[in-house]
């Protein structure tokens, strides 16, 4: 897509579905008792992997309905690029008898298992392999794990969603993006899954079939509410303010750097703003990263943006997003865990996306306002998690 600069963006999109509320919602499906149904699930390269997987287990899926096993089969699973997808799969398997194998591909292959891989092999389950592919051999299960944290949040996931079916108490250290538990809590709940907080977290077995709606997706949102902020106004619907999602987040930075910003029962909106540069660390909501760098980029003075986890992404985030801003013309210092950046008005560039999707997204949105066009020569990376970005995004520019 070329994008040349606008004047004005205005109007009103609908958030898509949320990414990490649909994984969550098809794997718990996998292991209930009953039947679910899937209201609005997200589709996506990303969920097209996850209900492959959730078929492999054995369970009779589509976009909106699950009709789980009896018991959970052994499995090839292609997790394509989905950390999550991989990771509550390399859990999950543990509860087969019989041999699984997880794989994925491109950059997946080289992310960190390791702490999910130690904490299943306490657990009593053989494990082969710290990265994809990785081989599982189910077993008896140990009552208790703990998991270091300090690289995902998934980890956690993974094993809280292993534990419903199996009734274990998780403990997890140093955790980033906390908030990404708290959702998969309340996913839990929705399946009536008991479990306490004591210090750590002990799940109760029992995960009941049930109708889940799919909430709006703050991540996807987070890119058009910063649109709004930096070129003129606009209206995201379908957000609950009341969701525990990380990447809700991006509305309280946007108020408190100088965007104006309203909150309905339904929806977000943003309107321009004078702008002001900030510190921001992004542990928790590591996906607001690539357009939290666009914002600094144009933002009256420099802003400290950091997080524990952002080389361990899709891409090096840090790099990614380091590089491109520098092509644009933006004054950008790269730090061990983010960027350092001083606003200006950046030029259009030739976008290298490094086949990661909230990258191209955001620098999709920095063109908008750049001197001269910006290209996006691969709108199809987009599909690992917002497959209608670039449709929404022309029916703004209309």
């Amino acid at each position: 897509m070329r994008i040349e600069p606008v004047d004005r963006l205005e109007g009103t999109i609908r958030a898509p579905p949320s990414k990490s509320y649909t994984h969550r919602a098809f794997f718990l499906a996998l292991l209930a008792d009953g039947e679910s149904r899937i209201e609005e699930p997200l589709v996506s390269d990303d969920t097209e992997a996850t209900l492959s997987a959730v078929r492999a287990f054995g369970a009779e899926a589509d976009w909106n309905r699950v009709i789980p096993p009896e018991e959970i089969r052994p499995a090839m699973i292609n997790a394509r690029e989905s950390g999550t997808t991989a990771r509550i799969s390399v859990a999950v398997a543990s509860l087969a008898r019989g041999r699984s194998v997880i794989d994925g591909e491109g950059r997946l292959r080289e992310r960190p298992f390791a702490p999910l891989v130690r904490a299943l092999l306490s657990l009593g389950v053989r494990v082969r392999g710290e990265k994809l592919p990785i081989e599982v051999s189910g077993g008896s299960l140990g009552s208790g794990v703990r998991v270091d944290a300090s690289i995902s949040s998934q980890f956690v996931t993974a094993l809280l969603i292993l534990a419903s079916r199996a009734g274990i108490r998780v403990e997890f250290d140093n955790a980033v993006s906390r908030p990404y538990v708290e959702m998969t809590l309340r996913t839990m709940e929705a399946f009536g899954v008991d479990f306490e907080r004591d210090g750590g977290i002990t799940v109760f077995p029992g995960v009941s079939g049930t109708d889940f709606h799919v909430p709006g997706d703050y991540s996807s949102a987070a890119f058009f509410l910063a649109a709004g902020a930096l070129y003129g106004k606009v209206r995201v619907e379908n957000l609950d303010p009341k969701d525990v999602q990380a990447d809700r987040a991006i509305v309280e930075i946007l108020e408190g750097i100088g965007a104006g910003v309203r909150v309905g029962r339904d929806y977000v909106e943003v309107e321009r703003g004078d702008l002001r540069g900030f510190e921001v660390d992004c542990s928790d909501f590591p996906d607001l990263f690539p357009i939290l760098t666009v914002l600094a980029a144009y933002a009256d003075g420099s802003s400290v943006i950091r997080g524990r986890q952002l080389r361990y992404k899709e891409s090096d985030r840090v790099r990614a997003m380091a590089l491109n801003l520098a092509r644009a013309g933006v004054k950008v210092r790269e730090l061990r865990d983010g960027l350092e950046i001083r606003g200006g008005r950046p030029r259009g560039v030739t976008v290298e996306d490094f086949n990661d999707h909230r990258v191209a997204m955001a620098m999709a949105i920095l063109g908008l306002g750049a001197r001269g066009e910006t290209v996006i020569e691969n709108e199809g990376v987009v599909a690992k998690s917002y497959p209608g970005f670039f449709d929404d995004l022309r029916g703004l520019l209309k």
